[in-house]
Order: C-alpha cells, then structure tokens, then sequence
C-alpha cells in the first residue's frame, strides 16, 4: 500500500503593502493598544500585520497595521544600527 503525501505548493508573498521583514520603519499608532512612535525593523505576520522591535525601548510591539508603518530603510542584505544624533 502506498502513502500519499500532498505538499502545499501556494507561494507564500514577500512583500506585504511594500514591506518586506527585516525593513527598518517608522510607526506613529494613533489609535488601539500600542499608541506611540516607534522606530524598529519589520517582521511580517502571516494574518498580515506586523511586529516592530523598537529599537529605543528593545522590545517588540506586536498587531501594528501597515497604515501607521513609513519605511526608513529597506532590507538590502546589509545590517544597519541606528542611533541618535548628539
């Protein structure tokens, strides 16, 4: 008797909106939970939002639409760090 194995071959989309995970983004949430401004890189959710670990608190927010995401710069292969300017 042979086993039958299926493979889902739908291709997941790497982009979301003009992002991509690993983007460094500026959010400013005006509305819900996490209202602020955060500036961090991107993880993409497959329900579609996104998670941003903020870079000035070092953690991660979690939900956040792309319509308050403005991207600072975009996932090139390289590592960037920001900081602030004295």
């Amino acid at each position: 008797m042979y086993r039958v194995l299926v493979i889902d071959t739908k291709k997941k989309s790497k982009r979301v909106h003009g992002f991509q995970t690993g983007d460094i983004v500026k959010a400013i949430v005006t509305n819900g939970k996490h209202i602020g401004k955060y500036i961090g890189r991107v993880s993409i959710r497959s329900s579609g939002s996104f998670n941003i670990k903020d870079i000035n608190l070092n953690r991660t927010i979690q939900g956040i639409s792309w319509q308050y995401c403005k991207t600072i710069s975009q996932m090139n292969g390289y590592n960037f760090k920001l900081s602030s300017t004295v």
